[in-house]
């Protein structure tokens, strides 16, 4: 997938950076204004900024900035366009970031979609009618296999955004191809309704609102404590030269996400949302960095120094150079199972694997064939909060000290009459006995099916599976 980070020209050929210069003190902000004034002032710009084409930089003067309540710069940007908000000697109080946007909060902004394999330029929507819903020029959002049930964004396994070309009967045409396949026999556990949204499943087209296509770069700026986090909900989503007094700046819902020299010290961590394609941290110092889900297309890491932890990665390629961190945990907290990953000249005490992330085998039932049942879903009723049984990822049993047993693969996954249905490539019956481990045994995502590490150091961990093979599983637990 191309990811165009857009520069305009001038008449006479030469590169500007912008098309207008805006100052905030033009829309009535000030250091000297009580909150009020100043949220009324972020309001006004970005009712003018609505009609802004093209590249536009907002400069806030150097000073203290007071807000009454937290709320979005570029809330209402139009598709296509790019804001840069330079704010460089400011301490700006009471923010909650930028953008806001991307599929709507309901159960009529989508529409489903036939089976469709990676590398198609069209999908089949299974309703023909509801092509309405979208429009040439406009992106959207695909998704299928869903691994929570309840939230917003929703938490998709396998995701990806796509521009309309062209919409014919009952299809939809894209400028790209696509990444990945998309699955319509995949179960949903949730409609949702006026108020919340479809959370998926089955393979499906979302309709994602205007202003998530836009750039938005935040630059310079100070983020005073709002006891909660900073969020970029938009196509690319930016933070460059800026300090964060706590969690730091959330990915989520995005094409890019981009945190570049950037510090975010304090207490708490910064945790990694989902459905962002690519998420980048560049010469930045996060306390703490948390995936809760796989649902990261790709992660890029370069020199990055974590003062408390780093925990997991996207579940589809990891790179990550020069990482220094304390605490290092392979595997993701919640949802899904981190996918292949690099690593060179990264450098942990205390590099493990997230083990908390555990289902008791006796919530399931052996069908027979490999197939595991239980009722409800996504997760078992034990388990709510957690997913593991994505198609294609590779798992493993544990005895009742967390012992490795055995790796085994997903294969797909069903519903029907209430119940969830599992296909594994696991024998029937699953033995008592494992490789020297015995029953009761506990199933969880394979930490790291596929590591490579390059002069890694620090650990014990990181030294021998430095000394590994390419692509190696972590702790040689085989597939």
């Amino acid at each position: 997938m191309s990811i165009n980070l857009r520069g305009s020209a001038s008449a006479s050929g030469g590169r500007n950076l912008y098309d207008r210069t805006v100052n905030f003190s033009s829309y009535g902000g000030s250091p000297a204004n009580t909150g009020a004034d100043n949220t009324t002032a972020r309001q006004a710009f970005n009712a003018a900024h609505a009609a802004f084409t093209g590249s536009t930089q907002l400069i806030i003067d150097p000073g203290t900035y007071a807000f009454s309540t937290r709320g979005p710069w570029g809330s209402s940007g139009l598709p296509g366009s790019k804001l840069t908000i330079a704010a460089y000697g400011t301490i700006l109080q009471t923010q909650q970031g930028f953008g806001n946007a991307g599929t709507y909060e309901d159960n009529t902004h989508y529409a489903l979609m036939t089976t469709v394999s990676a590398g198609a330029s069209t999908i089949s929507l299974v309703t023909a009618g509801q092509t309405n819903l979208f429009g040439v020029g406009k992106w959207v959002m695909l998704s299928c296999i869903d691994m929570q049930g309840f939230g917003f964004p929703q938490n998709a396994a396998v995701f990806e955004y796509k521009k309309i070309a062209s919409i014919g009967t009952g299809t939809l045409t894209f400028t790209e191809p696509l990444l990945y396949s998309y699955k319509s026999t995949y179960p949903n556990y949730s409609a949702g309704d006026a108020f919340n949204a479809y959370q998926g499943g089955p393979a499906a087209v979302y309709v994602l609102s205007d202003p998530w296509d836009q750039e938005i770069e935040f630059k310079g700026a100070f983020f005073a404590d709002v006891g909660d986090g900073f969020y970029g909900k938009c196509r690319v989503a930016k933070w460059t030269d800026c300090t964060f007094e706590t969690f730091g700046p959330i990915p989520t819902a995005c094409l890019l996400y981009r945190m570049n020299r950037c510090v975010a010290a304090g207490f708490g961590g910064l945790e990694v949302d989902k459905l962002i394609h690519r998420a980048e941290f560049i010469d930045s110092a996060p306390r703490a960095v948390d995936f809760q889900s796989a649902s990261v297309n790709d992660l890029f890491v370069s020199n990055v120094a974590s003062s408390s932890r780093w925990r997991g990665g996207g579940g589809r390629n990891n790179r990550l150079v020069g990482l220094t961190t304390p605490d290092f945990e392979f595997g993701v907290m919640n949802y899904g199972a981190m996918g292949p990953t690099y690593m060179e000249n990264c450098v942990s005490s205390g590099a493990t694997y997230f083990s908390a992330s555990s289902f008791p085998f006796s919530d399931y039932t052996e069908e027979g064939g490999g197939v595991l049942s239980y009722a409800g879903g996504p997760g078992p009723a034990s388990a709510s909060l957690s997913y593991w049984a994505v198609p294609g990822v590779n798992c493993i049993l544990r005895d009742a000290s967390n012992g490795f047993a055995r790796s085994f693969q997903v294969l797909d996954v069903t519903a029907t009459g209430g119940r969830t249905y599992v296909t594994t490539n696991l024998p029937f019956p699953v033995p008592s006995t494992i490789n020297g481990k015995s029953a009761p045994w506990n199933i969880a995502p394979h930490p790291c099916a596929d590591a490579t590490l390059v002069n890694c150091s620090g650990s014990s961990l990181f030294t021998s599976q430095s000394a590994l093979p390419a692509h190696s599983p972590l702790f040689g637990w085989t597939l």
